[in-house]
């Protein structure tokens, strides 16, 4: 892949746009709704910082820089522009070929738009887990993120082996944040379940985190829903088997236990195969035991052990524990992986 990347400042210095000490974009022309976007967010930020800007087909990485205007001597705020494009690439792979100029005004050096090549992942050691974090939150949701230098050279490469392990559902949308140096350091992100375990599988892709990382990204993908609304649902896994069933069916189970096994067990001895929704049962409690091996994998074990307790402690009989595994299966590559495995 060969992706254009080129440069833009917005200054009071002088440039061959301009020579009157008036504000002006070098080039004058091109990019006009992006650079308009870029003025429209100036606002209450100061340098050191990087507005940034993802999205299908073009990523935008603005460096904002202090600077003294030669005919007034005034302070002002301006802007040095990077751009990557390329029709349908994704944010992480143009983030990946991005070349940032100086955080400075434009000089009489030639920056002509140029190809880039792809350039090798940031290495594991390169960053730390608060860091890895915090530009996930970023990335995730948006707004101003607290990073140790805005101007590393090789943080656009450091976000992109981030963004490469986010759901599609998230990077095919426009996102907009900032990375900023205000406040002296890197902002804790702690209590944010989504984002640790988010710098854990960055940290190590062979992991449990990782797989559990995946698995989440998975199933969000498949209902729509966002990370933090799938991950949310680990809070309630105590009731999630009674969520997971309609009122006429609580009716059918009566008073008894009601635990994800209870529930399964009654439903392999057909107590709620009067249930109007009954063929839609064997995905609902899909979905329960999804959540449950993911639970297993965020807290550091192994998911297999989740799967081969529905199959057997349950006391299914075959044709319901196939079709339980059939659908378990379908919810994501990752559990169709564990599912082969305990069946073999």
């Amino acid at each position: 892949m060969t992706i254009e990347v080129r440069h833009a400042w917005l200054q009071k210095h002088a440039s061959p746009s301009a020579r009157d000490g008036e504000f002006h974009w070098h080039p004058a022309d091109r990019d006009r709704e992006l650079r308009t976007s870029v003025v429209e967010r100036l606002r209450g930020i100061e340098p050191p910082a990087v507005l940034w800007q993802l999205s299908v087909g073009q990523v935008a990485w603005a460096q904002l820089f202090a600077a003294t205007a030669p005919h007034d001597r005034r302070r002002y705020v301006g802007v040095a522009l990077a751009i990557a494009d390329e029709p349908g690439a994704q944010p992480a792979d143009l983030l990946a070929a991005l070349v940032a100029p100086a955080a400075a005004p434009w000089s009489e050096v030639a920056d002509e738009p140029r190809p880039v090549g792809m350039t090798a992942p940031v290495a594991a050691s390169a960053a730390s887990d608060v860091l890895v974090a915090a530009i996930g939150r970023g990335l995730l949701t948006g707004g101003s993120v607290r990073v140790a230098d805005p101007y590393d050279a090789q943080l656009p490469r450091l976000v992109a082996s981030i963004e490469r392990l986010l759901p599609t559902s998230i990077t095919t949308t426009i996102r907009r944040g900032a990375w900023r140096a205000t406040g002296g350091g890197v902002a804790t992100i702690n209590g944010d379940r989504v984002s640790e375990l988010l710098a854990r599988a960055w940290r190590d892709p062979k992991s449990h985190a990782a797989h559990a990382w995946q698995l989440l990204v998975e199933l969000a993908d498949a209902r729509g829903a966002s990370i933090d609304a799938m991950a949310a649902e680990l809070d309630r896994l105590d009731d999630i088997a009674e969520r997971a069933l309609t009122e006429p069916e609580l009716a059918l189970l009566g008073d008894g236990r009601r635990s994800f096994l209870d529930v399964l067990h009654a439903w392999g001895r057909g107590r709620l195969d009067r249930s109007s929704d009954a063929a839609t049962l064997p995905a609902r409690l899909a979905d329960v035991l999804a959540l449950r091996v993911l639970a297993r994998l965020v807290a550091g074990g192994d998911g297999a052990p989740a799967i081969r307790e529905a199959r057997w402690h349950a006391l299914l009989p075959a044709a319901r524990r196939s079709a339980l595994l059939r659908a378990i299966a379908d919810r994501a590559r990752s559990l169709r992986q564990i599912v082969e495995t305990a069946h073999a």
